[in-house]
């Protein structure tokens, strides 16, 4: 029996997971990663920047966006390298050993654990304000409906992504149209250098979409160029939506910019706005929970050979039953497990691309990284003072 993940390289078909699923395009495969990447911590990044100014505000998306794309290509590169499929607990265990695997699944699982019930709270408030009735009731209505898609696999869940992200690009565009005639450029004065590192774990939440590189390169079938492009594309795409997205808000709302953006929109220019801005908010968070929730489940399977069924049951059972205890805390959950979790799962993937030079099975051609040195003395820096500044800032 031929290890989970292996490959069938002579037919155009392939079963995995027990799923046949064909070769996605390299525009699908942009489409999933933009889709595992753009969720709730879209709607943090105005309030985020709103308190440094626009100026600073840019300037911290800009760098952070780079810096992951960086990563993320480093990521591709050990994915690559490896021949065997896994998700980070599975590619740190085999590069790091037992205590990395160890710590690397702790803080893995604690993101996408973290991640899920956030979005299952965004979706609940976004709907129960669009619908009517409560945010618990909704809350419970998307996780059974995602549950189901969740089951059935990425199979399902990649046809409809590319075209999820297209209505988001062209809810994001209205949002801007909708918003030009209640821009005050006075609300682009404000600036506050001395703060530009509270931003840091909102933004880099918003960034975090690790999860999906692992998951293009299954789907692409080893097409190293293409999935190199992916990456690129697709990192360049978040930055222009997240970019856009906070001019618009603070443009409108200024220092007095809401948590949740799309609320503090919606209360200035009326109920067009308010549909467009809640209809985004749903979408982002939705198709992002479920390429999550598919990772999640793919990591049981991969890197610990979880039966299908169990694994299912258990990305369900954890971030439902944290729900149930009532966390609720939007914009601090996601600035902690931004500015500390993700910093430092970053972290180890550093340190996994370093033994993956050494170590790895495969060639990785167009896949190397240039002036791979470089970028990761320049993200140990950023990520290790940015954890710091977060650590201090909520505690």
């Amino acid at each position: 029996m031929k290890h989970i993940g292996s490959i069938r390289k002579e037919t155009p078909m392939r079963k995995h997971l027990g799923i046949f699923r064909k070769k996605i395009s390299l525009w699908e495969s942009v489409a999933l990663i933009v889709s595992g990447t753009v969720g709730a911590g879209v709607f943090g990044i105005p309030f985020a920047i709103a308190q440094v100014g626009v100026l600073p505000g840019v300037i911290v998306i800009t760098v952070l966006g780079f810096l992951m794309m960086g990563l993320n290509l480093l990521l591709g590169e050990v994915v690559v390298r490896t021949r065997q499929s896994f998700q980070l607990s599975g590619l740190a265990h085999k590069y790091l050993g037992t205590f990395g695997g160890f710590l690397m699944t702790v803080i893995f699982y604690t993101i996408l654990t973290g991640t899920l019930v956030v979005y299952m709270i965004g979706v609940g408030e976004a709907l129960s304000s669009l619908l009517g009735n409560t945010p618990f009731f909704w809350s419970i209505i998307f996780f059974v409906v995602s549950s189901f898609c969740i089951f059935l696999g990425l199979r399902t869940i990649k046809t409809v992504e590319f075209f999820l992200l297209i209505i988001i690009f062209f809810i994001v565009f209205c949002i801007s149209f909708f918003s030009i005639p209640h821009t005050s450029l006075l609300n682009f004065q404000f600036v506050n250098w001395s703060g530009i590192l509270v931003p840091y774990g909102v933004v880099l939440f918003a960034f975090h979409g690790v999860t999906a590189i692992p998951e293009a390169y299954e789907l692409l079938h080893n097409r190293k160029r293409d999935f190199k492009k992916a990456i690129i594309i697709s990192a360049v795409i978040t930055m222009v939506i997240y970019i856009m997205f906070a001019i618009t808000v603070i443009g409108v709302t200024g220092v007095g910019t809401t948590e949740i953006a799309t609320t503090g929109l919606g209360n200035v220019i009326g109920p067009t706005m308010y549909l467009f801005g809640t209809l985004f908010a749903i979408l982002a968070m939705a198709t992002s929970y479920l390429l999550i929730g598919v990772s999640f489940k793919d990591s049981l399977c991969w890197d610990f050979r979880v039966e299908k069924h169990i694994s299912v049951f258990l990305v369900l059972i954890f971030p439902l039953s944290i729900f149930l205890l009532g966390m609720q805390q939007f914009i601090q959950a996601i600035s902690v497990i931004g500015g500390i979790c993700v910093s430092l799962e970053m972290l180890l993937i550093l340190l996994i691309y370093l033994k993956a030079r050494e170590k790895g099975d495969k060639n990785p051609g167009v896949s190397r990284v240039k002036h791979a040195r470089v970028l990761l003395y320049v993200l140990l820096f950023i990520l290790t003072i940015g954890a710091l500044q977060t650590i201090r800032l909520s505690f």
